[in-house]
Order: structure tokens, then C-alpha cells, then sequence
């Protein structure tokens, strides 16, 4: 084997790379479209989750045991 053959192997195989990458740039291009999209999104929800997981916490037990002497009952 040549300088030559070598060398047109080594072309071949980065031709081969460049078209597999072009025939998947369309769904490169979708996938970080999508992973933006997704992230603008959750930012525009962050106050809304934050007001959904503060509503959805629960008050802390009321360990005051004060009422049982209670003699007004």
C-alpha cells in the first residue's frame, strides 16, 4: 500500500463520517431544539411550581397539649 491509497482510505472514511453526520442533522437539530424548548418552558413554570409546592406542604402538627388543661370545659 501507497501514500496514496492510504491517504484516499482516510478520505473515504471522513467523507463517510460527514454524510452520516448530514443524513442526522435534522434530528441533532430537533433534539436541541426540543432540550431548549423544554428548558424555556420549565423556567416560565418555576413560580408556578414553587406556589404548588408550598401550597402542597403541610402545616406542622400542633404538639401543644395545653388544651387538655383546660378547666373552663
Amino acid at each position: 500500500m501507497d501514500t496514496g491509497t492510504i491517504l484516499s482510505y482516510a478520505g473515504g472514511y471522513i467523507a463517510a463520517m460527514g454524510g452520516v453526520f448530514l443524513l442526522y442533522l435534522p434530528v441533532i437539530i430537533l433534539v436541541v431544539c426540543l432540550l431548549i424548548a423544554g428548558g424555556i418552558l420549565e423556567l416560565l413554570l418555576l413560580p408556578f411550581i414553587a406556589l404548588v409546592k408550598k401550597l402542597r406542604r403541610r402545616p406542622p402538627p400542633d404538639l401543644d397539649a395545653s388544651w387538655l388543661l383546660d378547666r373552663r370545659r
